[in-house]
């Protein structure tokens, strides 16, 4: 687009082509130009995985918009230059004042340095601020949500309100988060939380509710951008932290961790799914607002843009899956582009799961290389080799397909899926109750 708009305006004809996964983008970049309702053509995505005379078709199909784009028999005008953009301050808040911006400074700093953070800023918290949260939800603020008896602490619904306003939520973000944290009741599982493999709690948010707080499913799903996202997210960690005392260096003993301890939440993208939504398969109605959360190590892609069938697409996520050893369950969080191409020759979620199933793992004697079968006992993971157990015999890492978590998020631009590992397929779900509060 940006090729297309500069070649007119030094008087060479052009016509860009987009598929239409990219048409937001083109039409962008044509407004930040200055060339704002620029013609372009605009053809099915994807390309990548087609054949030759596939995409002959696509070309001669095109041919037609390109030839009148590029104004063959007429003049054509050239793209506008560039409309000035006159620098403008952004409106302050009334009443705000140097002094009261470096009282906000020295409260944060306070909070940083009574270790109440997770190592970035955090809002100020006011007590009329925690009373609406709680007010909001309609729950007694003393009541117990998750606790962790050796260490004797736990977190009240009011400790959570805490946590999610540190964290920058509205109190519409609050149902979300006390979902979340209701769903490991009646205890959390804090060796997980506590171990050496530094997993987070990554939350798949499912229903009415994403569209209606405005968490994203769609491009950059696991990304920075959307405040729905990135402060449930965000609130689980200072949950963690403040209300069960879990912090790096003490009782968070993660040898490496992961980014996502910072913040670990998206949504499905049921709009661009061709099978039924993850809290359908749970049990839920469609129209419920559900949450799932799992504990998550951190996240593998797989980038494959070439594949044309479901077979090497799926062998490929299980090729990655598998390398990661010490994994007995995992999220495949696949693309709406690769899903598609597997839906469309008639796979279900269930053959897809079965599929994977049966090809994650890896023969006894890579194993016995990596270090990881001794004297026919494995270690370091539950895998199951015996003695005498042949060398070639090829070791599944999970149970049952059931330790497959299969959900469809991302933008259906490219051949992408995320692998997302967990020691153990542990996945809590719960419906978002209807706050009393809720349009007042």
């Amino acid at each position: 687009m940006a090729d297309g708009i500069l070649l007119e305006r030094h008087g060479v004809p052009a016509a860009s082509i987009l598929t239409d996964a990219f048409t937001p983008s083109g039409n962008a970049m044509a407004r930040t130009m200055g060339a704002k309702g620029y013609r372009y053509a605009v053809i099915p995505h994807p390309i990548s995985n087609l054949t030759a005379e596939q995409c002959r078709e696509r070309a001669r199909a095109v041919l037609p918009d390109v030839l009148e784009i590029l104004g063959v028999g007429a003049e054509r005008p050239a793209a506008p230059a560039p409309a000035p953009d006159p620098a403008r301050a952004p409106d302050e808040p009334a009443g705000l004042t140097g002094e009261r911006i470096r009282d906000l400074q020295r409260i944060v700093e306070y909070y940083f340095e009574r270790g109440w953070t997770d190592g970035l800023p955090v809002v100020p918290v006011s007590e009329d601020t925690v009373c609406d949260f709680v007010d909001y939800v309609g729950r007694d603020p003393e009541e117990v949500i998750l606790r962790v008896d050796h260490l004797g602490t736990v977190c009240t619904v009011r400790l959570a309100a805490v946590a999610a306003a540190m964290a920058g939520c509205a109190r519409e973000h609050f149902p979300v988060l006390l979902a979340v944290l209701d769903s490991f009741q009646p205890s959390v599982d804090t060796a997980l939380l506590q171990s050496t493999s530094g997993q987070a709690v990554m939350v798949t948010v499912n229903g009415p509710i994403r569209r209606e707080l405005g968490f994203n499913s769609g491009a950059n799903v696991f990304g920075p951008g959307h405040r729905a996202n990135a402060v449930v997210g965000r609130a689980i960690r200072l949950v963690v932290v403040n209300a069960l005392g879990i912090r790096s260096g003490e009782f968070d003993q993660g040898t490496q961790g992961t980014p996502g301890k910072y913040c670990f939440c998206i949504a499905e993208n049921e709009e661009e799914s061709p099978w039924e939504p993850l809290h359908g398969e749970r049990g839920f109605p469609a129209g419920a607002s559900v949450t799932t959360a799992n504990f998550a190590r951190g996240t593998l892609p797989v980038d494959n843009r070439s594949g044309t069938e479901p077979e090497q697409i799926l062998l490929n996520i299980a090729d990655t899956m598998s390398s990661t050893t010490a994994s007995r369950g995992c999220a495949v969080v696949m693309g709406p582009e690769h899903a598609h191409l597997i839906a469309s020759r008639g796979w279900s979620k269930q053959d897809v799961r079965r599929f994977l199933w049966e090809h994650w793992g890896r023969r006894r004697e890579d194993l016995r290389r990596f270090g990881l079968v001794h004297d026919g006992v494995t270690a370091g993971h539950r895998l199951s080799a015996p003695p005498g157990t042949p060398d070639e015999e090829f070791l599944r890492f999970a149970e049952s397909p059931d330790a497959i978590l299969l959900i469809v998020a991302g933008a259906r631009n490219a051949g992408m899926t995320t692998i997302v590992p967990m020691i153990r397929p542990l996945f809590h779900s719960r419906a978002v109750q209807d706050p009393p509060r809720r349009g007042r």
